[in-house]
């Protein structure tokens, strides 16, 4: 698996939990999701984005 989506924490539990079928997978795998400064995929705010690997 490639990285995910990089969501900011908004986006991630209103859209990518419910939504991302590739984060709901790496959620379920037991993945820890990693933050770094960057561009949300859903709202494109800049701000620390969550996202797995």
């Amino acid at each position: 698996m490639g990285q995910t989506a990089a969501y900011c924490s908004d986006c991630y539990n209103k859209v990518g939990r419910i939504e991302d079928a590739l984060v709901k997978a790496a959620e379920s795998e037991g993945k820890v999701p990693m933050t770094k400064q960057g561009t949300c995929a859903q709202c494109a705010q800049d701000s620390v984005v969550v996202y797995y690997e």
